[in-house]
């Protein structure tokens, strides 16, 4: 007796479809939990500079021309940071005497030098 033409496919095509019931019917077996939100993602590029006296200062001078993100990857001292201050009046910020001490204070207190890492 000769085997019959395609046989074999059809006995590949049955094993596929075995092996594909069997894969849902383990899926099915699995616990499945109640779906959850997803988590709260945050900004790696903040829009607004932190809260502390000086903050008001800052967003009207500094983010008219460039981002919160711009300044707070900063970590200058205080020379840096009255270096970055006189460098923008240049280019056109207007500050009042008050309002530069301020700017000034704030970005020294919020954006210092990094603290080194303790080994």
């Amino acid at each position: 007796m000769s085997p019959r033409r395609g046989s074999g496919r059809r006995l590949k095509a049955g094993v596929a479809v075995a092996l594909a019931a069997a894969a849902l019917s383990m899926l099915a077996l699995q616990p499945h939990s109640a779906p959850t939100d997803p988590p709260k993602r945050r900004s790696v590029y903040p829009a607004h500079f932190p809260d502390g006296p000086g903050r008001t200062v800052a967003e009207r001078s500094c983010l008219v021309c460039h981002s919160a993100t711009l300044v707070t990857q900063q970590h200058k001292d205080s020379t840096g940071w009255e270096k970055s201050v006189k460098q923008m009046e240049t280019w056109g910020v207007k500050l009042k005497s008050a309002d530069r001490d301020s700017l000034l204070t704030y970005l020294r207190s919020r954006f210092g030098p990094a603290e080194p890492k303790q080994h």
